[in-house]
């Protein structure tokens, strides 16, 4: 009896450990954030707060509604009480990348997330792994690298517009065709060539496993996404291999079909590094044989290990992580920016053919094609450049990133925000613990700073110099003052690989094909990225339905 007692007690002791503490945290919030304007949410409860309504795919006119007017700083209740900000303002941003560069990271479950699905990559690693693993992989996203591959994604472009000018037709009503798609492979066949040196097969008749797993990734997340913050809890009781013992066996489809998305995406990744290996060890006129020409990343992280100090080479699990989640990355982000972009072709004629006249000048007329084209010559196309910035700028594939702060925090504001209380506030203090979304979107459509215009898409806004504003305002960035990249340690390492990519791709599909409107109502919904959709549709995977027809 006195054992069970002591049990209890025991217990009851390990639980209020963990509960105190918790309680203590969303008290300091509520005092902190007493008097910040939240969102208009009739629906908020305790239980759950905003987040529903946040995370709900088919509600994302509220998520963009919720980001993009209602404040630089909003508060948003969350699970059981708990407070999270959203947070645009310069000022405030420039604090968290700069003077708190090391309190603020990715949350815990965000990281373990990626973690047990993917293993140690780029987006799990923290603290010095992090550090280390960045530093090995910067070299592979240069400008300099980009340009050795631009050939590879040339060609992968090349047979993107050649596929999709197959089913077009000839006369000037055009045919209707699902290119989403067509567009995924064409992001995923890149990502293979250009960083794993492999091919998963052309453009017409593409598909593996692997490929299928990645691409449903991502609405898989989204349907665990209330649970994902127990996930450090779990591990801290059970082992990983217990883990995936449950996950294989707990009758719920979402768990169980990311467990199959792990294995496949770990043992293709395998598969394609253990390969890498024996060709390496054959010397490198064997390597530039290879698709990727001994250039890809793969390659270039095995010759690191080969070559680096023993402290500093990357581990076989560290590599397989960085493979898993390139192409996750990678893909999905880049596949809809350019279903976005082709979409607002569509709907703006007179752009489609001013950008279709540029390339047509820069090719058609001086008897080149895109392939004789370099990575310098793409990017001094101005009016391309100005297409992609706008659409990266209204349309960021990431509305926005998730930090969390190890130590309690004040962050100032570059303009003060008036509290509900009628008064001024000038700075936020931030509780140690507390979620802050970094607000992509609404810094990209800031109307204060980028003028009044700023909720409309207008590539020639790129033409003429940037507003006094845009500077003035100090936005922290890592290309062209948007946020759509993040910024600070976790800034995305690869954002000339995508942008590349996006060029590539709709330069040769404007050059050959010309796009309008499908009759179908094109919505676009929450799957980890924003991904388009056919109103009424019930498939979970991404469909944009565009007319084409041959230029």
């Amino acid at each position: 009896m006195l054992r069970v007692a002591l049990a209890a007690l025991l217990l009851v002791a390990c639980l209020l450990a963990v509960i105190l503490p918790q309680v203590k945290r969303r008290l300091r919030q509520f005092h902190a954030f007493k008097t910040i304007p939240g969102p208009p949410c009739p629906s908020s409860s305790f239980w759950a707060g905003v987040t529903k309504q946040l995370h709900d795919p088919s509600t994302i006119e509220y998520r963009e509604h919720v980001l993009t007017q209602c404040g630089r700083v909003v508060k948003l209740p969350a699970f059981l009480g708990d407070i999270q900000l959203s947070i645009s303002d310069p000022l405030a941003l420039s604090a968290l990348y700069g003077k708190y560069r090391d309190a603020f990271d990715l949350p815990g479950w965000h990281s373990e997330t990626f973690s047990v699905v993917f293993g140690p990559g780029l987006t799990a690693a923290r603290g010095h792994q992090h550090i280390k693993q960045r530093k090995h992989l910067s070299p592979v996203f240069s400008v300099r690298y980009l340009k050795d591959m631009i050939s590879i994604f040339n060609q992968v472009a090349q047979e993107l517009s050649d596929t999709l000018a197959d089913k077009a037709s000839r006369d000037s009503e055009g045919t209707e065709v699902e290119i989403s798609e067509y567009l995924s492979r064409f992001s995923l066949e890149a990502v293979g060539r250009t960083a794993l040196g492999y091919s998963f097969g052309p453009i017409n008749a593409h598909g593996t496993h692997y490929s299928r797993s990645l691409k449903e990734f991502g609405p898989t997340l989204v349907k665990l996404q209330l649970w994902r913050p127990l996930l450090p809890w779990v591990k801290c009781l059970f082992p990983s291999s217990v883990l995936r013992y449950l996950a294989s066996v707990i009758p719920w489809h979402p768990l169980r079909h990311m467990k199959a998305i792990s294995d496949d995406v770990y043992k293709t990744s395998r598969q394609v590094l253990r390969r890498k290996g024996e060709l390496l060890k054959q010397g490198d006129e064997v390597m530039r044989q290879e698709i990727g020409e001994g250039k890809d990343l793969v390659s270039i992280l095995l010759r690191q290990n080969v070559t680096g100090l023993e402290g500093e080479r990357m581990t076989e699990d560290d590599i397989l992580g960085q493979m898993s989640l390139l192409l996750l990355a990678a893909t999905d982000t880049t596949s809809t920016t350019v279903a976005r972009i082709v979409q607002l072709l569509a709907e703006n004629q007179d752009v489609q053919e001013t950008l279709r006249r540029e390339l047509q000048d820069a090719t058609v007329h001086t008897g080149r094609t895109l392939l004789d084209m370099d990575y310098d010559e793409f990017v001094r196309l101005r009016y391309l450049e100005a297409v992609v910035c706008e659409t990266i700028r209204m349309y960021p594939a990431f509305y926005t990133g998730n930090r969390v702060s190890d130590e309690d925090a004040v962050l100032p504001l570059s303009e003060p925000i008036i509290g509900t209380d009628g008064k001024p506030i000038v700075e936020l203090f931030i509780p140690a613990g507390t979620i802050v979304w970094i607000n992509m979107v609404g810094s990209n459509r800031d109307t204060a700073i980028w003028g009044h215009d700023a909720n409309e898409w207008k590539p020639e806004r790129w033409l003429a110099p940037q507003p006094s504003s845009v500077a003035e305002a100090h936005i922290p960035s890592v290309f062209a003052n948007l946020s759509s990249f993040a910024a600070g340690a976790r800034s995305c390492i690869g954002y000339n690989y995508a942008l590349t990519e996006m060029r590539m791709a709709v330069a040769h599909l404007v050059l050959q094909l010309k796009f309008t409107p499908s009759d179908k109502e094109i919505v676009w919904k929450l799957g980890g990225v924003v991904s388009p959709s056919v109103r009424g549709s019930k498939s979970t995977k991404p469909e944009f339905p565009v007319v084409i027809s041959r230029v």
